[in-house]
């Protein structure tokens, strides 16, 4: 058994201890697991184990420090495994819950949380989904471990955990916010280096998740994206086809200033209950508004039941937009390095109410309890 206050927790993969922690996986699912990652480098395990490690001993990062040279090979991986945009827009067919993580901007606490919830709940439900939708990096000081800890979440579970793109995930807003100074910090100029892998793997990561969520022989379609809907400004009124403009998306690039006018609005959009149509202006720094009957028009021209974004802070951690038909989240206690807000998850599960979930051992493990009742 490992709990957080063992002074020489002895971690090993896919028995990553109980109590409020890791629970063993089931000899199945190991197998299952082991099959879909054969072709995956030991690197991804082993920075995967330092962290768990670390993160059992207080987030202390110094601790058995990740080198620089296990970064960059960490995410020299990351971009074998993902070598191009494959999907822009992803959609999946799910057939159990669905579980919607917003900006953890560098809060791996948060993150570990969640790892941990997964883990747990996958003891007994194996078709459960995990999408997070964005802003990995910036605006707190363990920005590369945080990134690193929910790519390698991802890759083990790639059939489970999807990971969508953030306005954050962006050369020129890491250069503002902190990402890339923090890695010159800790890596001096070989944190170029490191950040030109991590860019290039940033412009492989699709912009929209849909869940196609089933019940018997009805659906409910859910879109997972980062800012907002795709919006061209000059036509508005005319909703935008997910189908139609794929093709269209010129978003495999590093800056959102190279971008077609729907990846950015994606990106970096905002919904407004106040407002008709939309709102434009240097004075929203590029962040467009969009009114409910644009929203209304392009989720009923997409047949789209609900959707759920991250991109704004809500101190307590959601906010509802919409009559209930736009969810946003914010998934991090801390910002800029102080404790703000109050993170939340969102769990779907079909024909029933959305469910706001607090990110704190107590609240998650009285989800484990429902859930397995």
């Amino acid at each position: 058994m490992i709990s957080e206050h063992n002074e020489e927790p002895m971690l090993e993969f896919f028995d990553l201890g109980d109590s409020t922690q890791f629970k063993k996986i089931d000899l199945e699912i190991v197998q299952e697991i082991e099959e879909n990652s054969r072709s995956i480098s030991p690197i991804i395990f082993e920075i995967f184990e330092k962290l768990m490690k670390q993160c059992l001993k207080g987030y202390n990062f110094t601790d058995e420090q990740i080198s620089f040279v296990e970064y960059l090979e960490f995410y020299q991986e990351v971009n074998r495994l993902i070598p191009e945009l494959k999907k822009k827009i992803i959609t999946e067919d799910c057939y159990s819950s669905v579980f919607y993580i917003g900006d953890t901007h560098g809060a791996i606490q948060e993150s570990f949380k969640i790892v941990d919830f997964f883990y747990k709940l996958f003891q007994t439900n194996k078709q459960i989904k995990i999408i997070f939708v964005g802003d990995y990096v910036d605006r707190n000081p363990y920005d590369l471990e945080n990134l690193t800890l929910i790519t390698s979440f991802h890759l083990l579970f790639p059939k489970n955990v999807f990971l969508i793109r953030g306005n954050h995930e962006d050369r020129l807003i890491n250069t503002h916010y902190g990402f890339i100074d923090n890695l010159l910090r800790a890596f001096r100029e070989k944190g170029e280096e490191l950040y030109e892998e991590i860019i290039k793997y940033f412009t492989h990561l699709p912009l929209v998740h849909i869940a196609q969520m089933h019940s018997g022989d009805k659906l409910a379609r859910v879109m997972a994206v980062h800012g907002g809907i795709p919006i061209d400004p000059l036509n508005f009124l005319e909703p935008a086809i997910l189908e139609d403009i794929e093709p269209k998306l010129k978003c495999e690039v590093d800056k959102s200033d190279k971008m077609d006018v729907y990846s950015v609005s994606m990106l970096w959009s905002d919904p407004d209950d106040m407002i008709q149509g939309i709102l434009t202006g240097a004075h929203l720094h590029g962040r467009m508004r969009f009114g409910f009957p644009v929203f209304k028009s392009f989720i009923h021209a997409n047949n789209i039941q609900l959707v759920v974004r991250g991109h704004q802070k809500w101190n307590n951690g959601h906010h509802i937009f919409f009559g209930g038909q736009l969810y946003s989240l914010f998934s991090t206690q801390t910002y800029d390095g102080k404790i703000k807000f109050e993170p939340k998850i969102l769990r779907l599960d079909f024909g029933q109410t959305p469910k706001i979930i607090p990110i704190d051992f107590e609240s998650l493990e009285k989800e484990l309890i429902s859930n397995t009742n």
